[in-house]
């Protein structure tokens, strides 16, 4: 009896190992997803980057008046959420600036892009620990990979490095 079993768990499965074998030996003939860019460049930085970078660099702070001095810092998980969310969105923009008409070619650009990405995954990893030195300090590297980019590309085109 118990060999009938065992022939008839094999007899079972021997379609769907076939299946499977097919399945991982044919290349996909699907055409990819299509991408569809909704904004360009500046309307990203207007709607999306520069909202997400002002949450994450005014969630921390230190205000020293002649009455005493404010830490600000957020002080419940919801406030942290947004942080998180933030930073999320900071880290996924880079990769939107990398994509289809909005990169700038190869070099100077996709560097930048990417350092914004990490700049985001370190803001990321520190709201989710709710670290608010993290925050502090990664508010920096956010702002260096927004500064150099602006540098290079924005400002005005007499002073732009590359056009």
């Amino acid at each position: 009896m118990a060999t009938k079993f065992k022939m008839g768990m094999i007899r079972g499965f021997l379609p769907l190992c076939a299946i499977l074998l097919v399945a991982c030996e044919t290349p996909s003939t699907a055409p990819p997803p299509p991408f569809t860019p909704v904004g360009d460049v500046q309307q990203l930085m207007e709607m999306v980057i520069d909202p997400a970078a002002d949450i994450v660099w005014e969630a921390v702070g230190t205000i020293v008046t002649f009455d005493g001095t404010e830490e600000i810092f957020p002080r419940s998980d919801e406030e942290w959420s947004t942080v998180r969310n933030s930073a999320m969105v900071l880290a996924e923009s880079g990769n939107l600036l990398m994509v289809g008409d909005r990169a700038k070619g190869e070099g100077p650009w996709m560097i930048m892009s990417q350092a914004l990405v990490e700049a985001g995954m370190v803001a990321l990893e520190a709201a989710e620990a709710q670290d608010p030195e993290a925050i502090f300090g990664v508010g920096e590297q956010i702002y260096n990979a927004c500064e150099t980019c602006h540098m290079l590309y924005w400002y005005t085109e007499e002073d732009a490095v590359i056009r």
